[in-house]
């Protein structure tokens, strides 16, 4: 399971973590994507009004639900796993 901390940065195994840490820009771009979705979806859809203080409080709420589960439930495909012995 990943870091929490860690979650936007890719840090190379067996190097000092503290000089080269490397921005996560896949991660990010797509827990962006969520946050921005969702904020507008929350400001444009409801016929009553919202303030966009709490359309932006939704959208950093999903967003970071949606990092969670990715960080611990991450989709792993494996390709050719089975080989005859």
């Amino acid at each position: 399971m990943k870091d929490l901390q860690t979650a936007f940065l890719d840090i190379p195994k067996g190097e000092d973590n503290e000089t080269n840490l490397h921005l996560n820009k896949e991660n990010l771009l797509k827990y962006l994507i969520m946050f921005v979705v969702v904020t507008v979806a929350t400001l444009v859809i409801p016929t009553c009004g919202v303030l966009k203080s709490q359309a932006v409080m939704v959208g950093i709420l999903s967003a970071t639900t949606f990092a969670v589960i990715d960080m611990n439930y991450p989709n792993n495909i494996y390709i050719n796993q089975f080989h005859a012995n």
